[in-house]
């Protein structure tokens, strides 16, 4: 088995306790454990850091990331034979060479039959390691959510084969992903019968993320309540502002450019005037900023159908994980511009009654 990458800077590595306890539990399965599990997590929230760092403490995991580049049929396959370090005998490891040096190989194989082979080797490694472990191994997918954008019937192949493989009692798949398409895709599926642990990896509390801030990035008390209260416990986001004041740029500098960020992904989501969802999005998030969360039914009812209720998901201005009656805003920045927004249309609403913004007929929604 191929060893899980290690934390690159340690110093940076916020300690969860519990979540990483967690994570070894599901990286370390009871023999008869006959299940594949999900690790869902929005991006930032440090899901990728705290697998790898118990991962590469344990045996018998074979970790594959799925990067941008690794999306298609071949390239998954080559990234997921270089993880278990498997040369094939085949043209495929030349054609995957040439492809490393930037050159197009002459010859295409097929992409389908490439999985084929990498698969069944997999499946033969995972035997050999069962009969002389007495445990089945791990199969880790990180990031399958550009699967799920870029090439959802490969995802639906994975999610087959990690059935089949717990089916068998071969091998224990584990799948990593942030929340909107992919796991809304999986869970719809037959093959989520087999769906076992599903653990969401979420922002970190007030007290965790102040102790992140004072003693790893040595940032006083005071600042670091000011950066809490603007972005809330989200890990990335947290290193991000203080890299920015530790930069030079004042707190006024380092609001103005998150906040900034989060008004382009309202633009792109369509909730700007006459966006596709500004009506409905409104709707949703003053009912959230009112009551805190909003039920999935009411959710997609006012969205409009249930493929517009997707849609507006995957634009990172709502969030919601599998198995959860609920949705919430995705950040706190995103929180805190959309209240601007709210607050800017109803003021509107005074000033010019005929605007039909929060005034159309919207289905009675439960508080």
């Amino acid at each position: 088995m191929g060893a899980v990458p290690d934390v690159e800077r340690k110093a940076m590595l916020v300690e969860r306790p519990g979540a990483m306890r967690a994570i070894e539990a599901i990286l370390k399965p009871q023999s008869d454990y006959a299940c594949y599990d999900m690790i869902v997590g929005n991006h930032g929230t440090g899901k990728t850091t705290l697998i790898r760092h118990v991962g590469h403490q344990l045996d018998g995991i074979l970790y594959v990331n799925i990067s941008p580049k690794g999306v298609s049929d071949k390239t998954f396959a080559q990234e997921f034979a270089k993880a278990f370090h498997w040369t094939p005998a085949t043209r495929f490891w030349h054609d995957m060479l040439l492809s490393d040096w930037g050159i197009s190989a002459g010859e295409a194989v097929d992409d389908r039959e490439i999985l084929v082979k990498v698969f069944q080797e997999f499946h033969n490694l995972a035997k050999v390691f069962k009969k002389n472990k007495g445990r089945s191994p791990v199969l880790v997918l990180d990031n399958i959510n550009r699967l799920a954008q870029a090439n959802p019937k490969l995802l639906n192949i994975l999610q087959d084969m990690a059935k089949d493989a717990a089916d068998d009692g071969l091998f224990i798949t584990v799948f990593v992903t942030s929340e909107g398409g992919a796991p809304i895709q999986m869970i719809r599926r037959s093959a989520s019968s087999r769906l076992g642990n599903l653990m969401e990896i979420g922002d970190m509390n007030h007290d965790e993320a102040i102790d992140f801030l004072c003693n790893k990035r040595a940032v006083s008390e005071s600042v670091a309540q000011d950066i809490y209260s603007l972005v809330g416990g989200r890990v990335g986001l947290l290193v991000r502002a203080v890299n920015k004041l530790d930069s030079g740029q004042d707190f006024a500098g380092v609001r103005e450019l998150l906040l900034g960020d989060a008004k382009l992904v309202l633009q792109e989501g369509g909730m700007e005037p006459k966006g596709q969802f500004r009506e409905a999005g409104i709707q949703i998030a003053n009912h959230i900023l009112q009551h805190g969360r909003i039920s999935r039914d009411d959710f997609y009812q006012l969205s409009g159908s249930k493929s517009r209720g997707d849609e507006l998901l995957s634009m990172n201005i709502f969030t919601t994980v599998p198995r959860s009656q609920w949705v919430f805003f995705d950040t706190k920045p995103m929180e805190i511009t959309v209240r601007a927004l709210v607050e800017k249309s109803v003021h509107a609403l005074v000033d010019n009654p005929s605007d039909q913004i929060m005034t159309g007929t919207f289905p009675e929604i439960r508080k």
